[in-house]
């Protein structure tokens, strides 16, 4: 081969390795490509999943709330109490499990939810036997199917008219609800100085907003806060502590009236530890007006 023809080959030697380097290249760049949509596309099915757990978690928290204290001592049917007890005890078990399963585990939140779908329809069962029965004992019961058919008939006239009026309050109300946010919690020593070992915090400190509503009634508020810990037992330092919610009595264990005048308001609560404080996780709940207005939590570590 001479040098010319030597100089040729070389040349598309190189033109052809020129172009393979930059096939290559391309297929790199692709496949990189594919690899951030796939990442992308996990995160927002973490982000998802996450949504999930809390939304999950918040219902099992109010249902919680709602059957607590539900009044057994009137029923005779053991049987019905003790349905009741039971599912307490599983709606504890599972807000248990929601707050330390892991967020990308979608079957379990999955599992979970529909646990807690099936608890909440046993409990309606149960309210209903229970109201079943009370109706019996008042003497409740309609001798005359004439006179039952025209009660029926006034009876669903009056509940939709109930439901409409409940309907209307609510939407107002919902208008008018105070709402807590932007919380912020403290472990304080004796000479209030911040402290994170756990057995010499005596006091906890948590400040929070009430947000703007010029829709809300003005006037003294009564912020009542619930502080659970991570055993679910409510921080309070006497049984009487107790405010209605759901049209029932439950504990509180902070109560603090706040001067309310449609503007945002910053407050600080204060819970003075005289107990012996757990490791772990602690939830809190505000409440004000008869409802749920925030929540959150924070962790004690030995």
């Amino acid at each position: 081969m001479n040098m010319s023809k030597k100089s040729i080959f070389i040349s598309i030697l190189i033109v052809v390795l020129v172009a393979a380097l930059g096939f290559m290249g391309w297929k790199f760049y692709e496949s990189q490509q594919e690899i951030a949509q796939q990442e992308e596309a996990l995160k927002g099915a973490n982000e998802l999943l996450d949504y999930e757990r809390e939304q999950t978690e918040r219902e099992m928290r109010e249902l919680a709330i709602e059957v607590e204290g539900y009044g057994t001592a009137n029923i005779r049917n053991d049987s019905l109490v003790k349905l009741l007890d039971t599912q307490k005890e599983k709606i504890r078990m599972l807000l248990e499990e929601i707050r330390t399963v892991k967020s990308t585990n979608g079957k379990r939140i999955a599992e979970l939810k529909a646990e807690l779908g099936l608890v909440r329809q046993v409990l309606i069962s149960y309210i209903r036997q229970v109201d079943s029965l009370n109706q019996i004992n008042k003497g409740l019961v309609t001798e005359n199917v004439a006179v039952k058919q025209k009660n029926s008939e006034l009876s669903q006239t009056a509940a939709q008219l109930t439901e409409d009026k409940k309907a209307l309050t609510e939407t107002v109300s919902r208008a008018a609800q105070l709402e807590a946010h932007n919380f912020l919690v403290k472990t304080l020593n004796r000479k209030d100085k911040e402290t994170k070992k756990l057995s010499r915090i005596a006091k906890i400190a948590i400040s929070f907003n009430i947000a703007k509503n010029i829709t809300a009634p003005v006037g003294v508020k009564s912020i009542f806060v619930r502080i659970a810990k991570p055993n679910n037992e409510v921080l309070s330092k006497n049984p009487s502590n107790v405010f209605r919610y759901e049209d029932r009595n439950i504990q509180y264990s902070i109560k603090k009236d706040v001067e309310y005048k449609g503007e945002r308001v910053i407050e600080t609560v204060y819970w003075d530890v005289s107990e012996t404080l757990l490791p772990g996780t602690y939830r809190f709940d505000f409440f004000a007006d008869e409802r749920l207005i925030g929540n959150g939590s924070f962790v004690l570590k030995k």
